[in-house]
Order: structure tokens, then C-alpha cells, then sequence
């Protein structure tokens, strides 16, 4: 029995490169990176903005946001988190009955969350891999490779990245496994 064709086939050398770099990144963060860990939270959030559901669902579409996103460079410009709004069925009690409400979600306390009263999707594994694949293709056309993470002070953005990446796909594939009444 053969797998299905892809509409766009994933590079093996793109995602072999996306799990050596995220893995050895995420090991160095694992043993007490600290500024590390908070860059990488900063990686994952703008990974998820990027590939937000109200964004395109298709593989083509998840590798050209991450060629996007590699040649753009970083830090990038995140949203600004006061220009959030409520989605209808959480609207507040000023708008009138039967409209949506335009109110703004505020919330000191999560201030990178899209929606303080429910969870932020998460991407599916398909456009994540897809995401790293178009990301790495554009980060090593514009002439990065990657330096060996377990080595020097600094880890390069690109690596960061690619660990983030790698975080969510394990989120992602550990979410898939749990019954939908504990997602």
C-alpha cells in the first residue's frame, strides 16, 4: 500500500535539519537555559500566530509563511495584544442583543493570548512540517547554517525557531493522542 502524493512534497533533508538543530536547542534549554527558554516561548507564540486557523489550512500556504518568515528576519513585530477582539458567544453585556460585540480583550495577566477565556489553537503537524520545511529552504538560500547549539553563549534565531517548531509538533502529536474530552 503506498502513502498518498502530497500536493507538496516535504523535503527529507529540510525536516531531518529541523529536528537535529530543535533537538539540540531544546536540550540546551532543558539544562537550565533560562534566557533560552523565554526566547523559545517567543518562537513558539509568533509559529502559532503564523499558522493561526484563520490563516490559510493548506500545506503550499504553511511553506510559504515560513519562507515568509525566515527571510523577515527577527525579532518581528508582534500584534498588538490590546488589539484583540472577543469573539461573539463571550461578548460583553453593553452590546446590544443580537449583535457581536466589538469589545476589546485586555488581559494583563496574558497578554500574548489571542483570546483570554479559551485556549489558542494549535497548528496540525502537516502544516507544521510544512512550515519547517519552507523555513529552512529560505533560511539556507539566504546563506544560514546552523552553528552547533551546544557550543558558544548565544543560539542563533533560526534555531530557536526550529525548536519551537519542534515543540509544537510534540504538542501537537501528544494532543492527538488524548481523548477529545481532555484536550
Amino acid at each position: 500500500m503506498s502513502a498518498p502524493d502530497l500536493p507538496v512534497p516535504l523535503s527529507a533533508v529540510a525536516l531531518r535539519l529541523t529536528d537535529e538543530v530543535g533537538q539540540a536547542v531544546l536540550d540546551r534549554i532543558t539544562a537550565g537555559d533560562l534566557a533560552g527558554a523565554a526566547e523559545l516561548d517567543q518562537h513558539v507564540a509568533v509559529v502559532c500566530a503564523e499558522l493561526a486557523p484563520g490563516a490559510s489550512d493548506e500545506p503550499p500556504a504553511a511553506r510559504l509563511v515560513g519562507q515568509r518568515s525566515a527571510l523577515a528576519g527577527w525579532p518581528q513585530r508582534p500584534r498588538p495584544h490590546h488589539a484583540r477582539r472577543i469573539p461573539p458567544a463571550v461578548s460583553t453585556s453593553a452590546a446590544a442583543p443580537g449583535r457581536a460585540s466589538a469589545a476589546v480583550a485586555a488581559c494583563p495577566d496574558v497578554p500574548f493570548a489571542d483570546n483570554p477565556w479559551q485556549p489558542d489553537a494549535r497548528p496540525s503537524v502537516r502544516l507544521l512540517l510544512h512550515y519547517a520545511c519552507g523555513f529552512v529552504e529560505a533560511a539556507i538560500r539566504a546563506d544560514w547554517w546552523p552553528a552547533n547549539p551546544a557550543v558558544g553563549n548565544e543560539i542563533e534565531w533560526q534555531a530557536l525557531r526550529l525548536a519551537a517548531v519542534c515543540r509544537l509538533i510534540r504538542r501537537a502529536e501528544a494532543t492527538a493522542v488524548l481523548p477529545p474530552d481532555l484536550r
